[in-house]
């Protein structure tokens, strides 16, 4: 897939969410919560490899298109999580060229961007309903850990962490 394409329906996409997250305000509060939800899962998917794009290319890496495969995670050894993430729905970056020092800042922007921009949907929340903003706040902080170490394990942070050492 091209990479201008992915790149530009992935920024329409995080400001769709955005706005969402906004408008939810005017859903009843027990149902608020199913969309906001939506929202902040979509703010984990898609500013991923966006922001692994951005950062490698910031460093010199370049990149020849987009595919769809199989989250590292789905490498976990969890029955559950790897059934979940081995299906073939993944935005992945293929390399067209690597840069020595671009290689560990590109790999880990990608886990930071997943676990860091949910927290603008939790912000918007908070503007009008702490309680499901606090719900939120939960769901990104039990993701920061689970992103963190299985990221660590198998996924992104291990790559970034090789390219040191490469």
């Amino acid at each position: 897939m091209r990479i201008s394409i992915v790149n530009t329906l992935s920024l329409i996409c995080i400001v769709l969410i955005l706005i969402a997250s906004y408008e939810a305000r005017k859903i009843d509060y027990p149902i608020r919560i199913l969309p906001l939800i939506i929202c902040w899962f979509s703010m984990v998917y898609f500013p991923h490899c966006l922001a692994h794009y951005i950062v490698g290319r910031l460093f010199g890496v370049e990149f020849s298109h987009y595919t769809l495969s199989r989250s590292m995670l789905s490498k976990s050894g969890i029955p559950i999580i790897s059934r979940m993430f081995s299906v073939r729905v993944f935005l992945t970056l293929r390399i067209k060229r690597r840069a020595r020092r671009g290689m560990f800042p590109m790999f880990i922007s990608g886990p930071i961007a997943s676990m860091l921009s949910p927290l603008a949907v939790v912000y918007i929340t908070y503007t009008y309903d702490k309680t499901s903003a606090n719900i939120l706040a939960i769901l990104t902080i039990l993701n920061i850990v689970f992103s963190g170490y299985f990221s660590y394990r198998n996924g992104c942070i291990r790559k970034a962490i090789n390219s040191l050492k490469s």
